[in-house]
């Protein structure tokens, strides 16, 4: 079973990187001027998957499955970003909560790429 759950959760971090790398996408649509709807519609499925994904990842490690250090530290730091991402929509004007959103949306893009990257080449049985 666990090796099936590996699989679900190696490619629902795909799945995930690639929401993040779209909800930068809209961000950055969104600070030029865009839909802040769609942006925030987007970044909550995003979270959502992200939570899935941990879950999962937490079942794996509970059935003995290991990663290095790194993708967990790096996994877990990419809530931050997609916290602030969330935070900030209420706290400043239009224009510059676009430019905050895109900063953080950006982060959790970059820091998932990583977190995959080294879930990749890190894991073991």
């Amino acid at each position: 079973m666990s090796s099936g759950l590996a699989g679900v959760h190696e490619m629902l971090g795909g799945i995930v990187v690639a929401a993040l790398i779209v909800v930068a996408v809209l961000a950055a649509i969104q600070a030029a001027g865009g839909n802040e709807r769609l942006t925030r519609i987007a970044s909550f499925a995003a979270a959502g998957l992200l939570v899935l994904q941990y879950v999962i990842g937490f079942v794996l490690m509970g059935s003995g499955l290991r990663n290095s250090n790194a993708h967990y530290l790096i996994a877990l730091l990419a809530l931050v970003p997609i916290a602030l991402q969330h935070s900030v929509a209420k706290r400043y004007a239009a224009k510059t909560r676009g430019v905050a959103i895109l900063i953080a949306a950006m982060a959790a893009a970059f820091l998932s790429v990583i977190a995959y990257a080294t879930g990749m080449s890190g894991a073991s049985g």
